[in-house]
């Protein structure tokens, strides 16, 4: 029952996450180089940011405030920069493309890259706060907080884990479209959702505050696919979505 029970919950954390993985990236190699790459960074981030709050921890319960608006600002603070990086690798493609006499780059080659970069901040995350609590689920018993007496630890986690991965996931392509086109609201929507969604865990450490704090973290992440799924909508067009020159370089290439 440990094992099955194990199971079940890393399939409620990362269910989606090997759905969109096997659709959309497995099939094209670039993009899975872009999934790895964007992982390292943002774990690298993240492993910085716990290492500014090591000396702290375990402490009072306020250390988790400041804990989470420095992890979060420190993310945030990469995100542009990774923003550049693409910048400089999309020109890259392009001149190859230009070289090989294929089209540049096109809205669904830049949502593509865009879910990449976003997958490797979600499966950072996943890695760096999911599966090392959900790692003892597989065995026989389970456990509870005193705070969260309604839920299993384990199922919290999960759900917690599958709404950040959601969240993470797509603001990264909302991200890139408000850069891209210079949106401040899109630009600002990214970290006020995350930064909103990482202080309503603290909610888990109030006497029941399970039951209201993990729906919340799930509402954040809905608000954010909506909002990219609106965004894509919009850049819809009789090109944006045929297959673009990512997918022809990469033919052509052997990538």
């Amino acid at each position: 029952m440990g094992v099955a029970s194990g199971f079940g919950y890393f399939l409620i954390a990362l269910g989606p996450a090997l759905t969109i993985f096997v659709t959309a990236i497995a099939s094209k190699p670039f993009l899975i180089l872009t999934l790895l790459a964007s992982a390292i960074v943002w774990l690298v981030t993240l492993i910085t940011a716990s290492i500014l709050w090591r000396a702290f921890l375990p402490g009072a319960t306020w250390v988790f405030l400041p804990m989470l608006v420095t992890s979060v600002g420190v993310q945030e603070v990469v995100r542009p920069l990774i923003w550049k990086y693409y910048l400089k690798l999309e020109n890259i493609l392009n001149n190859l493309a230009t070289k090989l006499h294929k089209p540049q780059l096109n809205f669904a080659d830049r949502l593509q890259i865009a879910l990449a970069s976003g997958m490797g901040h979600a499966t950072a995350h996943a890695v760096f706060f999911g599966l090392s609590i959900l790692a003892p689920a597989f065995g026989r018993a389970t456990y509870y907080t005193q705070s969260c007496k309604q839920m299993p630890l384990f199922l919290v986690t999960a759900l917690t884990t599958l709404g950040f991965f959601l969240l993470h996931t797509f603001s990264m392509i909302i991200a890139f479209n408000g850069y891209t086109k210079l949106n401040r609201t899109q630009q600002l929507f990214v970290p006020v959702m995350h930064l909103g969604a990482s202080l309503l865990t603290l909610v888990n450490l109030v006497p029941s505050g399970c039951t209201a704090g993990v729906p919340m973290v799930l509402i954040c992440a809905a608000a954010t696919m909506a909002y990219s799924a609106k965004i894509v909508w919009d850049n819809l067009g009789p090109d944006s979505m045929s297959h673009g020159s990512l997918q022809r370089i990469q033919f052509a290439t052997g990538l």
